[in-house]
């Protein structure tokens, strides 16, 4: 009697073996990289959304932008009307494995301002000659320039300078976003 129950334990534990009860676990699907090119676009203006996950079966990505796939490095287009947060959920082959779940924001708003056309009347005058240092603008909520006088009306600024002086025209965009040039005016002696 003894006999026939040591042969059916060795037999429920190569059963037990076989059967997987051994295994390891399924490894944690993992979420190395989540990140926008630029976290900023300027109303109308395509970025970027990249990931790459590693043990990952399936991804779900909300709000929907297309069918993704698991992939150690991927970048897909996004073109959001409004700021918008992007969730990546990575789930495991098994159900045990679990998932791994990050989100960003990508934040919309006017675009960005342009500065263009900076430039001197002449970048070489006598000392106390006037300077008007003009320039083109676009998508600006401000405007401003330094040293000298900024007329906003013709885009110039207007100085009387008595050495080679810098001239810097700075605009200012809807949420923080600056452009800025110089030009230099060398003043002879």
């Amino acid at each position: 009697m003894v006999r026939n129950l040591t042969h059916w334990a060795a037999a429920i534990v190569a059963v037990a073996v076989t059967s997987g009860c051994n295994r390891t676990p399924p490894e944690k699907p993992h979420i190395t990289q989540f990140k926008a090119d630029p976290v900023f676009l300027p109303t109308g203006i395509a970025g970027k959304l990249c990931y790459g996950v590693e043990h990952a079966s399936r991804l779900e990505l909300t709000p929907h932008v297309e069918e993704i796939l698991p992939a150690s490095e991927r970048c897909i287009d996004i073109a959001p009307k409004q700021t918008t947060v992007y969730t990546l959920t990575a789930f495991g082959a098994a159900a045990s494995a679990g998932q791994d779940t990050k989100s960003l924001e990508v934040k919309v708003g006017p675009p960005a301002p342009r500065l263009s056309d900076l430039k001197a009347s002449s970048t070489r005058v006598r000392r106390g000659a006037q300077v008007k240092v003009c320039f083109k603008v676009q998508n600006a909520k401000s405007v401003d320039g330094k040293p000298g006088k900024l007329n906003r009306k013709t885009n110039c600024l207007v100085d009387y300078p008595r050495k080679t002086t810098t001239y810097r025209i700075t605009a200012h965009g809807g949420d923080k976003e600056v452009d800025s040039g110089t030009v230099t005016v060398n003043v002879a002696r």
